[in-house]
């Protein structure tokens, strides 16, 4: 499956299901509809949607009261205590307000309160970790009078409203099982993913190992130039298979929010992917800024928010037949105050309308036709970097282009003890060297990954392949550090072999062996 097929499947239906609604306009349609006003709101109680009846029954127009805490809603002294019946809720779970139709006072824009009949229930949305909750609200002021005026009157007109609230709610509800019907076809695709990529790892990781063997002992040069050849395909399929991983991890999960991501080793990995996202008639470049600092988000929560945002890119571009070169330029700099990271995604095509521009981030709106948008996308891009500490701009203007930047807050270094030891990693095959960092930086040990460094380098560990050109730097580090580890990634040469082994190395025999690999390093990491 490529690139563009996969990203776009997260946001067309399946030739089975082209003719129904698509989700971002069911949803508009239902809340533009709605005689009652609808509000769904997270679990801190930010507001994510409003229906249209909120300007008539509250004062506030719906697109205003997104991204608000939903206590502005209500009066003293429910609005100072709210967000502590929220924490509680958090903590212990536990609730008595949900699935029951219960009367409390709100209050209006202008300040005025009056009394509200409030209905709420829990909504769990597929892959987040948090529900949302929705609220449906009644205006008691209004049905109050009319009951006053003329009470039979007003029990027919209120029967009308009723059937025609029940009527919206199953049809709502008939969507949203849709909704989660798609939902859950694209959880699947996710799995695929996930295994797809791993059964590459596991074929590509030993295809390496005997390109290496095969180009150590290829003298002739037109062999060593068909084996390069083969590396450097294998190197591009390694990468696919890194960013269909990144694509299947959870960018919700607790550890996400723990990681930090080098920007320039992320996009050696998954640009492959993302740079196939966007149509034909459209050029992707990257321009990372040397020595960025790693940021405090996950590398696949990052794959999926950049992923959302070049797709938004190259599908706002149109395809005039070569009369409009496309280009979408993913780019990342550091701030002045060192403090955060700017992560961009910039192209040339149609732009947004200010009003477009300030609706951007609402869940379910979309500019897209039907069927090939959800109004998903730039809301999962704001979690993934608020989840961060970040924030997210948009800059547009019609017919000059986007750019959205992601100001990703710079990942806080996990404080080592005074004596950590370091290790210097000297392999040729990337994902080994990787590999063998991150088991290295889970031990607590320092990492750095370079060519030979004079002298033989500083490093309490060596770690290195056994090869002829490696055995002279080996010899200088031992000759500085007779105490350190060495640890040689492979048997050597029978030839070479005593020369080796009066360096004392622990070996690694069998390098397709992760568990031998983290044994070897967790004996290197303990001491000598």
């Amino acid at each position: 499956m490529s690139a563009r097929r996969l990203s776009l499947s997260r946001g067309r239906s399946t030739r089975a299901a082209q003719d129904t609604p698509s989700e971002a306009g069911v949803a508009q349609a239902v809340l533009a509809a709605a005689l009652d006003p609808i509000i769904t709101i997270d679990s801190s109680g930010v507001i994510h949607s409003a229906s249209d009846s909120v300007k008539r029954v509250f004062g506030w127009r719906a697109a205003d009261l997104v991204g608000r805490n939903i206590n502005v809603l209500m009066p003293e002294p429910h609005r100072s205590a709210h967000d502590g019946y929220l924490d509680r809720y958090r903590k212990s779970g536990t609730t008595h307000i949900l699935n029951t139709a219960r009367r409390f006072d709100a209050v209006r824009k202008d300040g005025t309160a009056f009394p509200i009949e409030l209905s709420i229930s829990r909504a769990e949305i597929p892959g987040h970790a948090t529900p949302l909750f929705v609220g449906i609200i009644r205006d008691l002021s209004r049905h109050s009078g009319a009951v006053r005026g003329d009470g039979a009157a007003a029990g027919a007109e209120e029967q009308v409203r009723l059937i025609t609230l029940l009527a919206e709610q199953t049809s709502a509800l008939h969507e949203a099982q849709q909704r989660l019907h798609m939902a859950d076809r694209m959880a699947s695709i996710g799995t695929l993913a996930a295994g797809l990529g791993h059964d590459m790892n596991n074929v590509l990781l030993p295809v390496r190992a005997h390109l290496n063997a095969i180009q150590a002992q290829a003298d002739q040069p037109g062999v060593r130039e068909h084996v390069a050849m083969v590396h450097k395909s294998v190197a591009y399929l390694q990468q696919l298979a890194d960013g269909l991983q990144f694509l299947a991890l959870d960018p919700d999960s607790r550890d996400s929010r723990l990681a930090a991501t080098d920007l320039h080793d992320w996009w050696l990995r998954a640009g492959s992917l993302l740079t196939k996202a966007v149509p034909k008639h459209v050029r992707t470049t990257a321009a990372f800024t040397p020595g960025l600092p790693k940021v405090g988000v996950s590398a696949h929560g990052l794959t999926q928010a950049v992923l959302n945002l070049v797709v938004n890119a190259g599908e706002s571009i149109p395809g005039d037949g070569g009369q409009h070169a496309g280009h979408v330029h993913i780019w990342a700099e550091g701030a002045e105050d060192g403090t955060h990271v700017r992560l961009g995604v910039t192209d040339n095509g149609r732009g947004m309308s200010e009003e477009v521009r300030r609706r951007a981030f609402e869940i379910f709106f979309t500019t897209k036709p039907r069927g090939l948008g959800t109004g998903l996308g730039l809301a999962l891009v704001r979690k993934v970097v608020a989840d961060a500490g970040g924030t997210v701009e948009i800059q547009s203007q019609p017919d000059t282009g986007t750019t959205v930047v992601m100001v990703l807050p710079v990942a806080v270094a996990a404080p080592r003890p005074p004596n950590a030891r370091t290790a210097m990693i000297l392999l040729a095959d990337g994902r080994a060297a990787a590999l063998v960092r991150q088991l290295l930086d889970l031990a607590g040990v320092r990492t750095r990954c370079c060519g030979v460094p004079p002298g033989g380098g500083q490093a309490d560990i060596w770690v290195t392949e056994p090869t002829p050109s490696a055995l002279h730097a080996a010899a200088a580090w031992r000759t500085r550090h007779p105490a350190g580890c060495l640890v040689l990634f492979g048997q050597p040469d029978s030839g070479a072999a005593a020369a080796w082994n009066a360096l004392h190395p622990v070996t690694i025999d069998d390098c397709q062996d992760v568990g031998a690999i983290r044994t070897a390093l967790h004996r290197a990491a303990g001491g000598p």
